[in-house]
């Protein structure tokens, strides 16, 4: 027998593997440990790769042998048997046909086990199983879900799956399976569910899941994967959930994705992807939900994305992107949801979002926006949310907010602020949340639009059915503190009176629209709190904080 498999494993070729803790993290990528090992010379990167390939096939042996070595339990068709089956250390229960050996710190199976072959559903997560011989679920040809998640397998024999003609469901995450045959899940026609998250994958066969036509969800997540060959998923029209995020993914083949006609969601995050194929998402126009933050993506082409017409949540954060053309967006018509913090777009082309009318929440933080234009938000009717947070803005346009008149939560804080123009908001129909914390508000008469509308903003909500004491009524702007000019700098200017503003200098800034005929102010006449709105808006706010304290 020894002799059979070495001449098999010799038939094989593997590639070096690491030892890498089972939590997703990856170590250096190889080119790097390659570039270490050149220096030593050529003939030490020889001698190195010939050690690594003998040790990874001495290994793939080693996992071989140990699952040929593997107890396996009884089986029995009996009815009367489901009584027995409970005398072992596993739980059954013969109403719903289900034996659960979870968390029951199994090193090998227990052979004092018996199982019924009628068996619908078995559970062997959370134990310390490290292989599994071929003949483990030999008959359990009525078995729609086999948990085998959360152990320390390397290794799956190649007709392990043989008899799990009814299988729905097959969860092996969270174990240490380096390579899968390309025949494993040939008897699974059934198959709609199959989770293999979390082990240690570097490749898949080309020809994997040719048979597995009805799968739904794929989850190949936390793997270390580095590339597909482009007919992996072909035949799989019915999934609509891939899920390939923590991978080692750089590049992707234009036609990886032709077939998958059903899919909803698709995973690509936390991978090395520097550009996506134009033609990539062709075939996707059912998908709802793309997630690929946390990639290396430098710009968002043209047609990149127009194939997604019922794309409702598009996840761009922490990436590389510059650049995104002028109409990239234009045939998202039901996006609701755009992230795109944390990237290096420094300014927003007018027009990109105009014909993004569905859009409730876009995200845009640290990204190093300097300004935003009058249009640069037109089309946005709908937004309810906005985060423009850790910029550099200096300067909003007056008119920017007049074309998101449902704008409710608007996070501007962490950036370069030192005032808002007068109106800004006057087309904002409902802020809810209003957060100014970390600029350089400088509080002078200019300022005064500004904290006029964060008191008349904070009156309603306590007027409203919040309590005074609730936090949530801070949200307008109590973080907005000045930096000066004078004795003003420490305080927030939400609490700051209009005199404290304005006095001495109010009427006569440049760019601020008198609150009185020319006439009256050069009259020499006092102004008096009825002559100024502002003024008996502030009488009535200093009324309402000395009712707080």
């Amino acid at each position: 027998m020894l002799m059979v498999m070495t001449a098999m494993l010799l038939e094989t070729s593997g590639k070096p593997r690491l030892e890498l803790p089972r939590n997703c993290a990856h170590s250096a990528p190889s080119h790097e440990r390659s570039a270490t090992i050149s220096a030593n010379g050529s003939s030490g990167v020889a001698t190195m790769t010939i050690l690594e390939e003998l040790e990874s096939r001495l290994s793939r042996l080693e996992r071989r042998l140990r699952a040929v070595e593997q107890p396996v339990w009884q089986m029995s068709s009996a009815e009367e048997d489901w009584e027995i089956c409970a005398e072992g250390p596993c739980k059954c229960q013969p109403e719903t046909k289900s034996v659960s050996c979870w968390r029951q710190n199994l090193l090998d199976l227990p052979a004092a086990q018996l199982v019924p072959r009628d068996v619908l559903k078995l559970d062997l997560a959370g134990n310390r199983l490290t292989a599994l011989h071929r003949d483990t679920f030999l008959d359990m040809t009525r078995l729609n879900h086999l948990d085998l998640s959360d152990n320390a397998i390397e290794h799956l024999p190649l007709n392990l799956f043989f008899s799990l003609h009814a299988v729905t469901r097959i969860r092996l995450s969270k174990n240490l399976l380096v390579e899968l045959h390309r025949s494993q899940f040939l008897s699974t026609r059934n198959l709609r569910i199959l989770d293999a998250s979390s082990n240690r994958l570097r490749t898949l066969p080309e020809s994997l899941f040719l048979s597995t036509t009805s799968l739904v969800l794929l989850d190949l997540s936390c793997n270390r994967l580095s590339s597909f060959a482009p007919e992996t998923f072909r035949g799989l029209s019915s999934l609509e959930e891939l899920l390939l995020g923590k991978n080692r993914l750089s590049i992707l083949p234009v036609d990886l994705f032709k077939d998958l006609t059903s899919l909803k969601y698709l995973g690509l995050e936390e991978n090395r992807l520097k550009e996506l194929p134009d033609l990539l998402f062709r075939a996707q126009s059912s998908l709802r939900e793309l997630n690929a933050r946390g990639n290396q993506l430098t710009e968002i082409s043209a047609s990149l994305l127009s194939p997604l017409e019922r794309l409702r949540s598009l996840e761009l954060s922490n990436n590389k992107i510059a650049r995104i053309d002028s109409s990239a967006l234009q045939g998202l018509a039901a996006l609701k949801e755009l992230q795109l913090g944390h990237n290096r777009i420094r300014n927003l082309t007018p027009g990109l979002f105009t014909n993004s009318t569905g859009l409730e929440r876009l995200v845009l933080y640290a990204n190093g926006i300097e300004s935003l234009s009058r249009g640069t938000f037109h089309g946005l009717s709908n937004l309810t949310s906005l985060f423009l947070h850790s910029n550099h803005l200096r300067i909003l346009h007056p008119e920017l907010f007049d074309d998101t008149p449902n704008l409710r939560k608007l996070q501007l804080e962490s950036n370069y602020l030192s005032s808002l123009p007068p109106r800004i908001f006057d087309g904002v129909q409902s802020m809810e949340q209003l957060r100014l914390a970390r600029n350089p508000w400088h509080c002078d008469c200019a300022a005064s639009y500004l904290a006029m509308w964060l008191q008349r903003m904070y009156l309603a909500q306590v007027n409203a059915t919040r309590p005074v004491e609730d936090p949530g009524v801070w949200e307008f702007g109590a973080g907005a503190v000045c930096r000066g000019p004078g004795t003003l700098g420490g305080k927030l200017l939400l609490r700051l009176t209009f005199h404290e503003l304005c006095e001495g200098q109010w009427a006569s800034m440049r760019g601020l629209v008198p609150r009185l005929p020319i006439d009256l102010i050069g009259s020499g006449r006092t102004l008096s709190s009825t002559d100024d709105p502002f003024a008996r808006n502030e009488s009535n706010f200093s009324r309402s904080l000395a009712k707080q304290r």
